[in-house]
Parts: structure tokens; sequence; C-alpha cells
């Protein structure tokens, strides 16, 4: 039996077929790779469920794995700084806390009114 001849590669230019397979998975220190930071980053991304980092879409080996589909543009809805922390709660100022610009008016009762019955 004749085998057949290899598949020769796409000219240059041409368009490639998606990507299919393991590559087409990413892993908590490829997606690390990717975004340029460390691994136990995103680990604590996940933790926290920052919005911007979409759920694992499966588990392979115990680690979490994201098709490359689920991760199209994630450097774009990154958000910057320190995911998951709270603004400073800073409390209103209460009535005791506002400083007084003079006297309290005293306010006469009207004549006839009683007090305290």
């Amino acid at each position: 039996m004749p085998s057949d001849p290899p598949p020769e590669p796409p000219a240059a230019g041409a368009p490639q077929p998606p990507v299919r397979g393991l590559d087409d998975l990413y892993d908590i220190a490829r997606i690390a790779d990717r975004l340029g930071v460390e691994h136990a980053t995103i680990r604590v991304w996940l933790s926290r469920k920052v919005p911007w980092l979409p759920p694992p879409d499966g588990r392979l080996n115990g680690g979490a794995v994201w098709r490359a589909t689920t991760l199209e543009g994630i450097e774009l809805r990154r958000e910057r700084g320190r995911p998951g922390r709270k603004p400073k709660f800073i409390p209103a100022p209460s009535a005791a806390d506002v400083p007084r610009t003079g006297a309290i008016p005293v306010v006469p009762m009207p004549t006839g009114a009683r007090s305290g019955s």
C-alpha cells in the first residue's frame, strides 16, 4: 500500500485552524504567564472571585483549567490594583461630631402651653 504524503504546512497569511485539544486549555501557570503575575496571585483572585476572571471550565489533575475561548479579552477586562480590597469605610459625621458655630437659640414656649402632662 502506498502511504499518503505528509500534509503541507499552511501558506503564510493563510487562516490558521482553531486550536483544539490540550493547547486550547489554560492552567493557572499559563494564565499567570499571560497576565505577567505570580501563580499565587491567580489563586487569590480565584478565591476572592474577582468579577473579571471567569470561573474555571473544569479541573485537570486537580487543578483549574480554562478554555482559550473563555479567556478571550481577559487583558482588557482585567482591573489593575489589588482586587478584592474594599474601599476604606468613612462614616458620615453624626450630629455630635458637627462643630457648633454659636449658642443654641432658646425658643420660648407659647403662652397657655403646658409642659409635661
